[in-house]
């Protein structure tokens, strides 16, 4: 057997979870529209009108990817994760950043070649924290939140904040709006909860399969039951019956594609009744899914 295997990390248009802020699209035509240039419209009533779509950049933190001829067992409060039919194909105990343009891809370190065979499942270890850099034109007028500058593009600040943050009902803004000559910077989002209490999610339908994460810490591996006490985001991914994992005796590359064409999302507060007004106080995280392939 072969001891190495080159593992590629790409950012692609695929189409993970999501949160209370980023339920929506922007091509359903009817609420909100993303032409081909990838300047949004809004339409219609304010309400309901979430948008996800894909950032400049994204950065993730990865400790553990692996792959399982059995499903793993998900983590409970009472009970930590089973992955004893997995085998790694990363380990880092430090985690390793893969921060991705659209269209880029990076080797990850710290690989390891499995047997050859069929896995119809595997799982991601990662961190909670989400790296979005964004600058999006919109034909509407943007306002930042709440009595900020107005314009037709919204772009990410530098800045770090809980997405239970996002529940409040006086935000502070994580956003700016303006004209063309806005610069972003990254937005760095610690997942805490997919929605108010809810610590677990899934499974949902992706590319290539289902994916459910658990939001857990590393110091016992059990979900956990209040906001900001993650560390950690457990995933498991089922292959089948799509198309499982194959690892043939003359593979040597193994390919993981974030698919973030979904991966950040507009929050906003909306105007009063007739105003074409939107209150942007953040680009925030979106949903998004991964995808794995063996050459």
């Amino acid at each position: 057997m072969m001891n190495l295997l080159k593992i590629i990390a790409t950012f692609t248009m695929l189409g993970f979870f999501s949160n209370a802020n980023a339920e929506g699209y922007c091509n359903d035509g009817i609420i909100a529209e993303e032409d081909a240039n990838g300047v949004i419209t809004f339409k219609g009533s304010q309400e309901g009108a979430n948008c996800s779509f894909a950032p400049d950049e994204y950065t993730v933190k990865i400790y553990k990817m692996a792959l399982c001829t059995t499903a793993p067992t998900r983590p409970t409060t009472t009970d930590t994760y089973d992955v004893s039919s997995c085998v790694d194909i990363i380990n880092s105990p430090d985690g390793q950043d893969v921060n991705l343009a659209a269209g880029s891809e990076m080797i990850l370190s710290d690989a390891t070649r499995p047997a050859d065979g069929t896995y119809p499942y595997g799982y991601i270890l990662m961190a909670n924290t989400f790296g979005i850099k964004a600058k999006k034109q919109f034909t509407n007028t943007m306002k930042t939140y709440q009595d900020g500058t107005a314009g037709n593009y919204c772009w990410t600040k530098d800045a770090t904040a809980y997405t239970s943050d996002s529940n409040i009902e006086d935000p502070t803004p994580l956003a700016q709006c303006g004209g063309a000559g806005g610069t972003a910077g990254t937005y760095t989002e610690i997942l805490d909860a997919f929605d108010t209490d809810e610590y677990i999610t899934g499974p949902i339908s992706v590319l290539g399969g289902d994916i459910t994460a658990d939001l857990i810490t590393d110091a016992n591996g059990l979900v956990v039951t209040a906001t900001q006490t993650a560390d950690r985001l457990f995933a498991i991914q089922t292959f089948i019956p799509i198309e499982p994992v194959v690892i043939a005796p003359s593979s040597t590359e193994f390919t993981v594609s974030f698919g973030v064409n979904q991966a950040a999302s507009l929050w906003y507060y909306e105007q009063p009744v007739g105003s074409s007004e939107y209150q942007v106080y953040a680009i925030g995280s979106g949903p998004f899914s991964t995808y794995m392939s063996a050459n």
